[in-house]
């Protein structure tokens, strides 16, 4: 950090007490894990974007993907290559090491929260720069489409999808939140339901699907398991049959084959 232009010294010292007091919990409402993250962002495009870059080159699109679905480089190296070619920066005269990108990305991470979250420290969160959207196919399918389509898409977009809310956690975390590590901050991994079987139980199944149990729009059911998938909540499953009314009703839908 003394090595760096005095301009970025008091960020980048700024960044290290924030992370060596981090409690490590990836909170949507934190601001220590917005510094964590954007220190990982920072890192990975410090330590490998003069080599594979600019953002929309194969090579450096290639190291994000990998990231998204195995042991990546970027955690390679964060964890150890003190020697890895990959620390030195090809656009200066001098020759980096691993403590010179890591205290650049350090004073970068605090720069970066300053442009997209502002000056206020009280104000920076996690979940204001990482959030969950529910986005259909057809949402996704519209900047392949004619203009007109689209346009059409766009107005359907508010009655189709769902979101943005703020997320906690990333790709590393049981309630698992991936993003694209050196792209952006964009969730594009979240658990489509979680279970909770408890064998010790009377009812031992407890569930909750991501939005909802219609894929109707108009249906009141959704996105109704939004707010509960949120806050952690879940509901039983009853194998019970003195519980099976209490839980899904006593309508029934008898369906028969035709004769």
């Amino acid at each position: 950090i003394a090595a760096l232009p005095a301009a970025q010294r008091p960020r980048a010292e700024e960044a290290l007490q924030r992370l060596l007091a981090f409690d490590g919990r990836l909170a949507a409402s934190s601001a220590d894990a917005a510094i964590y993250a954007a220190f990982l962002h920072e890192s990975a495009r410090q330590t490998f974007l003069d080599e594979l870059g600019p953002d929309s080159s194969p090579a450096w699109q290639a190291l994000v993907q990998t990231a998204n679905t195995s042991y990546s480089a970027q955690a390679d190296h964060l964890l150890g290559r003190p020697d890895s070619p990959f620390w030195n920066d090809l656009r200066t005269p001098q020759q980096e090491d691993k403590p010179a990108i890591l205290a650049r990305s350090l004073a970068a991470s605090i720069e970066l929260l300053e442009s997209r979250l502002g000056q206020e420290r009280s104000a920076w969160q996690w979940g204001k720069l990482h959030s969950y959207a529910w986005v259909t196919e057809t949402t996704r399918l519209a900047p392949y489409m004619s203009a007109s389509q689209r346009a059409s898409i766009n107005a359907l977009k508010s009655y189709l999808d769902r979101g943005p809310y703020p997320a906690g956690g990333d790709h590393s975390t049981l309630n698992v939140s991936a993003y694209a590590w050196g792209q952006d901050f964009d969730t594009w991994l979240i658990p489509a339901m979680r279970i909770v079987v408890d064998f010790a139980a009377a009812e031992p199944l407890h569930g909750v699907n991501s939005s909802g149990q219609s894929g109707n729009p108009a249906s009141p059911h959704y996105a109704d398991g939004i707010e509960a998938w949120l806050k952690g909540g879940y509901m039983s499953f009853p194998f019970r049959a003195e519980n099976l009314d209490k839980v899904y009703g006593n309508q029934r839908l008898l369906l028969m084959p035709a004769r």
